[in-house]
C-alpha cells in the first residue's frame, strides 16, 4: 500500500506554466497534529529521599540542579578533608558533620518533593536563622581556614582535638541566645 502523494504547496503551484492544471487533491488528508499534552510531572517523596542519601541526587531529581551541584561540592570537600591527616578530634567532628550532612539532603529533596506535589514553594529550614548572616560561605570560609591552619600544623600547639566540642556549645549558646531575645 502506497501513501497518497501530498498536494504542491501554493509557491510550487505558482511556477507551474500556464495552461496546465494542478494535480487534484489527495482525497486523504492527515489529520492536525494536536499539540503535546504537558501533564504535571510528580515527584515521589521516598525516591527522592533514597536518591538524597547520595548528597546532590535527591536536589537534581527535583529539578534544583544549582543545589545538587552545591550539595556535592560540599560533599566532596568533606571527604578530601577526612582524607588528609586532620587530626582524631577534627576528624571526628568532619565524621558527625559527614553524617549529619547525608542525612539534611535526605530529608531535604523528600521534604522539596513534598511541597513540589502540593505546588507551593519549599521552605528552607535554615531560612529564619540565616535570612541576614550569609551561614553557607561562613561555613566554608571557616572550614577552610581549619584546614589551611592544619596544613601548617597549628592545631598541634593548642591541642584543638580535646577542644572542639566547645565550638558546638558556643554556636548552641549563640543560637539560644538569640531565640530568648526573639531574633529568631
Amino acid at each position: 500500500m502506497g501513501h497518497p502523494a501530498l498536494a504542491p504547496t501554493p509557491a510550487a503551484r505558482q511556477a507551474e506554466p500556464p495552461g496546465v492544471a494542478p494535480p487534484p487533491a489527495p482525497a486523504y488528508a492527515p489529520p492536525p497534529m494536536a499539540p503535546p499534552v504537558r501533564t504535571t510531572a510528580s515527584n515521589s517523596p521516598t525516591v527522592a529521599f533514597i536518591l538524597g542519601l547520595f548528597p546532590g541526587l535527591g536536589a537534581i531529581y527535583n529539578g534544583q540542579y544549582n543545589k545538587g551541584l552545591i550539595h556535592i561540592a560540599i560533599f566532596a570537600s568533606i571527604i578530601v578533608a577526612l582524607s588528609t591527616d586532620i587530626g582524631e578530634g577534627l576528624g571526628a567532628m568532619l565524621g558527625i558533620f559527614l553524617a549529619g550532612f547525608v542525612f539534611y539532603c535526605a530529608f531535604e529533596a523528600m521534604r522539596t518533593a513534598q511541597a513540589k506535589n502540593l505546588g507551593t514553594t519549599p521552605a528552607d529550614p535554615l531560612e529564619s536563622w540565616s535570612r541576614e548572616r550569609p551561614i553557607g560561605p561562613i561555613i566554608l570560609i571557616g572550614l577552610g581556614a581549619v584546614l589551611l591552619l592544619n596544613n601548617f600544623h597549628f592545631f598541634d600547639f593548642i591541642r584543638i582535638g580535646q577542644f572542639w566540642p566547645l565550638i558546638l556549645i558556643a554556636v548552641g549558646v549563640y543560637m539560644f541566645r538569640n531565640r530568648l531575645t526573639g531574633r529568631s
